[in-house]
């Protein structure tokens, strides 16, 4: 009989289920309280980084502006500029500006520094920005643009009047965007690290700062961080950026020049100290669940023994007759234990009276003592279940229609279990054979396969063909043979091929044995 939960299994594995489940809530409520914490935590800490990185902006652009309108003052008050001085200024100015230019009213360079910049004294400015700062007057921070020397610049300018208050010009610094300039050294260095960084988008959209600076100049409108921060708010959140990764964001607007600054930090970087939370968590819980696991089996084994003690004797009284007073004696404090022993054996009692008579009604044909079809079925079905391979052989008298009607069904009955006992013999132990109805028998071979099944079956069908029969001549047989699993899985398939293997024999001339080709 297949085994199979025990009780003490049951009740452990309830313990252990218990166990781990309360495990596993404490572990997900306490990573989901951190995972909340760590957000809010990173969340807070990149507004608060983006509004000083804001405020530094803003004072370092006063500064800038402010730098911008001395050097314009300077120009206001001589006729003409002096190259060396103008030289020493940007010098002062070469943490703030990467280039220094005075054009006039007619938008012609007066003076550059450096020299190096692709523009000479007398070259006229064409962009945009050089127009605006000439028509308005007024001290101004641009948009970013590519200028004439393909640099992409913003330009920081402030007029230049002269002792008169007449209007001579400007003068504008720029920031080169796509090189080291004052807003990279200023912003390339994120105080968190763990890939966190900050960038700096302009009223429209446009990256003016990135650490990527192959982004920079790139439109990110459609990120919704960026979206509010030039709309003049400051704030936080979980953002997906333009390229599909998800950050933990702060945001801040820097009015004077309506940049946005946003900082932000990767979301993977909260699963480090999740999964040291997790691991430790484990480590500190694993000594407890090992005490309780042994406990817990001591103590199913305290309940259960009695009753697996009863259950194996009662599995083995199924298999054999025992006397009732062979049950062991049960030692135990609970009341239905007790109960069920003394049930058992009286029980018992009763049941192996009529155990042998009913198994031998069941599964044994009473003319030939032989397993019966019943008996076979079953049989074929335990070793199907067991995966073991086997062969089948089929075998039918020739001609036994003649035998009845010749000798009459006495002998024919006689013919039947000398035909049996000749099977029995030829057999091993391990081995069933049975009557499958009328005249049609068969041997179950154990752990074989198609070549011991025909030699079995052949050494029978020659000792017939040589030994006097209850007829007073000898008999033959015609036999079929199909094997698991060669040639099918299930009872049917097996008894149909060595079926049609037998009545290929009988096609053939009778007298002999057919294994069957067909296979799965």
């Amino acid at each position: 009989m297949k085994k199979g939960i025990t009780l003490r299994f049951t009740i452990s594995l309830l313990v252990i289920t218990a166990i781990l489940l309360t495990m596993l809530m404490s572990i997900t409520s306490a990573v989901q309280v951190n995972r909340t914490s760590l957000i809010d935590n990173y969340l807070n800490k990149n507004e608060s980084y983006s509004k000083k990185m804001a405020s530094n902006a803003n004072e370092l652009l006063k500064t800038m502006q402010e730098n911008i309108r001395a050097i314009a003052v300077i120009s206001g008050r001589e006729s003409t500029i002096d190259r060396q001085l103008f030289d020493d200024l940007f010098q002062e100015n070469t943490q703030y500006f990467n280039s220094i230019v005075v054009a006039d009213h007619e938008r012609v360079v007066q003076a550059i520094s450096p020299h190096t910049t692709g523009i000479s004294v007398g070259d006229k400015l064409t962009s945009e920005q050089s127009k605006k700062a000439v028509d308005i007057k007024k001290p101004f921070i641009s948009e970013p643009y590519r200028a004439t020397t393909g640099r992409l610049i913003i330009l920081i300018s402030a007029p230049i009047v002269d002792k008169n208050g007449a209007y001579k010009g400007f003068v504008g610094g720029t920031i080169y965007l796509e090189e080291k300039n004052v807003l990279s050294t200023m912003l390339k260095e994120h105080f968190f690290g763990d890939g966190s960084y900050v960038y700096v988008v302009e009223k429209n959209g446009d990256l003016i700062f990135h650490p990527d600076r192959q982004r920079v100049g790139q439109n990110v409108v459609q990120n919704e961080v960026v979206r509010k921060v030039i709309s003049g708010q400051t704030g936080s959140q979980k953002v997906t950026n333009s390229l599909g990764e998800i950050f933990l964001a702060g945001y801040a607007y820097e009015s004077s020049s309506s940049w946005g600054i946003v900082s932000q930090t990767p979301y993977e970087v909260i699963d480090k100290p999740l999964n040291l939370l997790v691991n430790r968590m484990l480590l500190f819980s694993l000594p407890f669940l090992l005490l309780i696991l042994v406990l817990a089996w001591w103590v199913a084994s305290r309940i259960a023994k009695p009753l697996h003690t009863l259950a194996r004797f009662s599995d083995e009284a199924t298999l054999k007759p025992v006397p009732a007073e062979n049950i062991p004696d049960i030692h135990s404090y609970y009341y239905e234990v007790r109960l069920l022993s003394q049930s058992v054996k009286i029980a018992l009692q009763s049941m192996n009276r009529d155990l042998t008579h009913l198994r031998h009604e069941v599964n044994v044909d009473e003319l030939t003592g032989l397993v019966n079809r019943r008996g076979f079925d079953g049989v074929m079905a335990g070793w199907l279940e067991s995966n073991m391979p086997f062969a089948l052989i089929l075998i039918d008298i020739d001609h036994f229609k003649l035998v009845n009607d010749t000798y009459g069904h006495v002998v024919g009955d006689e013919v039947l279990r000398y035909l049996s006992r000749l099977m029995q013999l030829v057999a091993s132990e391990e081995d069933v054979c049975f009557r499958y109805g009328g005249e049609e028998f068969g041997i179950l071979i154990n752990r074989s396969g198609l070549g011991r099944a025909k030699d079995m079956a052949d050494r029978l069908r020659d000792q017939l063909a040589i030994t006097k029969s209850p007829t007073g001549q000898p008999i033959t047989i015609s036999a079929g043979i199909s094997a698991f699993p060669a040639h099918g899985h299930s009872a049917e398939e097996l008894v149909m091929r060595a079926d049609e293997a037998l009545y290929q024999s009988k096609e053939n001339g009778r007298n002999r044995t057919t294994v069957s080709r067909v296979a799965q």
